[in-house]
């Protein structure tokens, strides 16, 4: 089975991608904000496309890092900047090993950012439903803070 069918990240479609570009460029701190830490230090130094690329490619993987930052930039397929690999080592785990998050918890929390940014600019919640195909329990939740399953964190915008 190919593993791209299960993705939420429109990588290869440049139209799509086109319009998550513009939403990001337009709600960027909150985006950025919501985003795994690795994710966000990603799109910091390698930028949007790039990061995203990374994630979908490598998403759901854990990478052991070694002493030298060209043995995860060949791992990776990127040139990893060695302030960045200084971040990633910084906050890898006690074994060393750094975990990529997943193409559709990415997804997720940029999708999570932009409902709570359009919600904050005046879109009523049944616009919102519509814009982002949301179900209304779903929304509630996103609104209520409520823990995502499994995730044990709080959704953007909880008190």
């Amino acid at each position: 089975m190919e593993r791209h069918i299960f993705k939420g990240i429109p990588i290869y479609d440049e139209e799509a991608f086109a319009i998550l570009e513009t939403q990001f460029w337009e709600n960027r701190s909150l985006i950025l904000a919501g985003l795994p830490w690795l994710v966000s230090e990603l799109i910091e130094w390698v930028g949007l496309r790039c990061a995203l690329d990374l994630i979908y490619r490598h998403g759901g993987r854990k990478f052991y890092l070694r002493n030298e930052r060209s043995d995860l930039s060949e791992k990776l397929g990127i040139d990893v900047p060695d302030q960045l690999y200084q971040r990633i080592l910084q906050f890898s785990d006690s074994s060393g090993y750094v975990e990529i998050p997943s193409p559709w918890g990415v997804s997720e929390r940029i999708r999570r950012a932009l409902i709570w940014g359009d919600y904050k600019k005046g879109m009523t919640r049944e616009e919102i439903r519509q814009t982002y195909g949301v179900s209304s329990r779903a929304l509630s939740n996103i609104f209520k803070g409520k823990v995502m399953a499994g995730d044990g964190k709080r959704l953007i915008g909880s008190q």
